[in-house]
């Protein structure tokens, strides 16, 4: 299996190399979401340490509505960093809309927020037919410090508290049974 893996990540960074990527962004994606790591929420950090959320954050959603983040002090908010061409990011989006799912009716806010354009974001989300709400970076691009990653996909669990008590670098498996579990102790 090892090898399995190596050979079609060289095969991949060739294809890539050669500008080959959007042919194979949706096929390398299906085979990174099955290999994807479980998220766990660390419960034994002293609640003290976490970092305090900066709610500074305004972005639109895919009708051009502001959205402030100030709304959801309260409620745990799930804040994902993503792009339509980052394919870790397409790999965890299905988890992400089955997590949604489980639990839309509950108090948990989903912020999914792209630096893309409102129409590339919004003709994605209906092609794939996801429900979580995905959300654009406001006209400025003001991103609090906190929040900054070199990377994506990056993902933060804020408590209702306010306080960031997971960061998470890479794409991972959202709608494991346990971390929605451990989601659901926070509320």
């Amino acid at each position: 299996m090892r090898y399995f893996i190596f050979y079609i990540s060289l095969f991949v960074i060739a294809l890539t190399l050669c500008k080959c990527q959007p042919i194979l962004k949706a096929p390398v994606a299906a085979i990174m979401s099955v290999t994807l790591p479980t998220p766990e929420i660390d419960t034994i950090t002293n609640k003290h340490s976490f970092p305090i959320a900066d709610f500074n954050l305004q972005v639109k959603d895919l009708k051009g509505k502001i959205i402030n983040m100030s709304d959801y002090r309260g409620k745990v908010i799930f804040l994902n960093f993503w792009a339509t061409w980052c394919m870790p990011c397409v790999a965890e989006l299905p988890s992400i809309n089955k997590m949604f799912l489980e639990l839309k009716e509950e108090n948990i806010a989903f912020l999914l927020i792209s630096n893309e354009t409102i129409e590339t974001v919004k003709a994605y989300h209906t092609k794939k037919e996801y429900q979580v709400p995905f959300h654009i970076i406001d006209d400025e691009g003001n991103i609090p410090n906190i929040y900054f990653s070199p990377s994506i996909p990056t993902t933060f669990i804020i408590n209702k508290d306010g306080k960031i008590i997971r960061k998470s670098f890479g794409a991972e498996n959202w709608d494991d049974t346990a971390f929605i579990y451990q989601l659901r102790k926070l509320l």
